[in-house]
């Protein structure tokens, strides 16, 4: 049996050699930042152009007001883990399309299976809609409680969705 760390290794040779278009105009892939062991993962939209050049993702000006609001629940980014549903950056920070989610979505699944988390905080629409399976907005879903279901897995984890940070910056 693998390590969850040589698990995640795998993972992340596989998301390297997924097929996906952003490949082509993207610098770096950027998969995870974090602690593998953390009970909470945020899983974000997709890397940005600070992203994109760090190999890591919400380390722009939204990253930083991420931090900052990890920080008010009294974590730290260090003691959390953090992933985007996209891999790698879409041309423009455009968002990404249904084809781009969906190439990634069955690699971001199996993240959360090898992460395992206790909570999942779905920073912004993309990655709520994505990963609850639903067509309603961000301002329907923040502020309740909502379940990850997963079946192949066999998980259940709770789940809360929140506006993304850069939202919040254009939108105080």
């Amino acid at each position: 049996e693998l390590k969850k760390n040589e698990k995640l290794a795998k993972l992340h040779q596989e998301i390297i050699n997924l097929e996906c278009n952003l490949k082509d105009t993207a610098t770096n892939v950027v998969i995870s930042d974090g602690d593998s062991d953390s009970r909470i993962m945020f899983i974000g939209e997709a890397p940005g152009a600070k992203e994109d050049l760090a190999g890591k993702p919400f380390v722009g000006d939204a990253g930083l007001l991420l931090n900052k609001m990890i920080g008010f629940i009294g974590l730290s980014r260090e003691k959390i883990y953090i992933s985007n549903i996209v891999f790698w950056r879409p041309p423009g920070n455009r968002t990404p399309n249904d084809k781009e989610i969906l190439s990634c979505l069955p690699l971001t699944r199996k993240h959360i299976y090898l992460i395992k988390p206790k909570l999942l905080i779905l920073v912004g629409s993309i990655a709520a809609k994505s990963l609850l399976k639903t067509k309603d907005g961000i301002t329907k879903l923040r502020g309740k409680e909502h379940k990850y279901y997963d079946d192949e897995y066999k998980l259940i984890i709770p789940a809360r969705a929140i506006f993304h940070p850069a939202y919040l910056m254009r939108n105080p």
